[in-house]
């Protein structure tokens, strides 16, 4: 059953790389186009935005004829990129991420709904797992194999992969034979009052504020080992990230299925608390090591629990719920780049940022915990 998932779980993969691949590009596309560093920047901050703004405005609408909107959202996705990688002029570009990211923002909440539909409420979190670690892979990995695309050929090799990964799983889910299961459709009027009610509102918090903290400081990784134990070997570090966060999404699904979501997801960011805590001792290289492994573990492993309790919790409208949870994920990154920025322009020591973002990650976990109290009290 779950062999069927491989199409979704690819998309997820295109769409991870697509996120992050242009932070690592910045030099030579602004050398390409002619442009700053800084203007091509907003490149990013196009795709996510784009992302977090039509998700949750039409995941929902999406999934009444669901293989039919994941093969156009990823036809959209593909071609988008395409002119991205042949973009003449900065404006081509800019527009280009922001269809990319209104693409993104409906394939990846509906995909995941329409996966854990697939396969049944006893393997649900290992789909959702499943999905979201394609979502990680893409994500942790996209930065070096776009640097190094970039090294051996031009810029423009790195975003056509995306197109080759992307346009492989559009061929898979349009080839596919059978139907995809339907997505329940509501009102915009009832995507709102789903979204906030108090326990949604409350789970789509911790997300928005476990993305402040891990993938917000994530950013500027390099500013935190910098005059550490690792200042000299970041690739290295950047790696040791990246496996935790593979282990952590791949390794959830099946824990997700065997125990309450509601308390795995406080495990999960006490431990984010903890690594982001010890990153604060950069001179010491074993503590580095073991914090950058379990913060990419506890980061990427947060999603899935999230995403199936908003599901459980939303039967009738599961698709506009994960979106919402996915925005505030993307959201939740921005938000910590942002606070980051403003940080490194005060000057604040790297021990300063990594315990800014333990003390986001605490705030998750209260929140958390509240949620788990809400749950407990009906």
């Amino acid at each position: 059953m779950m062999r069927r998932l491989w199409p979704f779980v690819l998309g997820s993969v295109a769409l991870g790389l697509d996120a992050y691949v242009v932070a690592g590009l910045l030099p030579a596309i602004a050398a390409a186009l002619g442009t700053p560093e800084a203007t091509v920047g907003l490149g990013v901050a196009a795709f996510t935005g784009s992302y977090a703004v039509v998700g949750p405005l039409l995941a929902g609408k999406a999934g009444r004829q669901s293989r039919r909107s994941l093969i156009i959202a990823l036809l959209v996705f593909t071609l988008a990129n395409s002119a991205t990688a042949l973009s003449p002029t900065i404006w081509v570009f800019l527009a280009s991420r922001v269809v990319a990211g209104a693409a993104a923002g409906v394939y990846s909440p509906l995909s995941s709904a329409v996966a854990a539909e697939i396969v049944g409420p006893e393997r649900r979190g290992r789909a959702l797992a499943l999905v979201l670690a394609g979502l990680a892979v893409g994500t942790v990995f996209g930065v070096p194999i776009g640097l190094m695309l970039a090294q051996y050929w031009d810029w423009r090799a790195a975003i056509l992969l995306i197109v080759v990964v992307g346009g492989t799983a559009l061929a898979g889910i349009a080839l596919r034979g059978g139907d995809l299961p339907a997505i329940p459709a509501s009102s915009p009027a009832d995507r709102l009052r789903s979204i906030t009610r108090p326990k949604n509102l409350l789970t789509v918090i911790v997300t928005l504020l476990t993305g402040v903290a891990s993938l917000g400081l994530y950013t500027y990784l390099t500013v935190v080992l910098s005059g550490g134990a690792l200042a000299a070997h970041q690739n290295i570090a950047i790696w040791v990230w990246g496996l935790g966060g593979a282990v952590g999404a791949l390794g959830i699904g099946l824990l997700a299925d065997r125990h309450d979501p509601l308390r795995l997801s406080a495990v999960i960011l006490g431990g984010l608390t903890c690594a982001l805590l010890g990153m604060t001792q950069g001179q010491v290289p074993v503590l580095v090591v073991v914090s950058l492994f379990v913060w990419g573990l506890c980061g990427w492993a947060s999603l899935a629990p999230q995403q199936q309790v908003l599901i459980q919790a939303n039967p009738a409208d599961g698709a506009t719920a994960v979106a919402a949870n996915a925005s505030a994920n993307y959201l939740g990154s921005a938000l910590g780049a942002a606070a980051g920025s403003l940080l490194v322009a005060a000057h604040a020591t790297p021990a300063v940022l990594s315990g800014s973002a333990a003390a986001v990650a605490a705030l998750a976990l209260c929140c958390q915990l509240v949620r788990q109290r809400m749950d407990t009290n009906g």
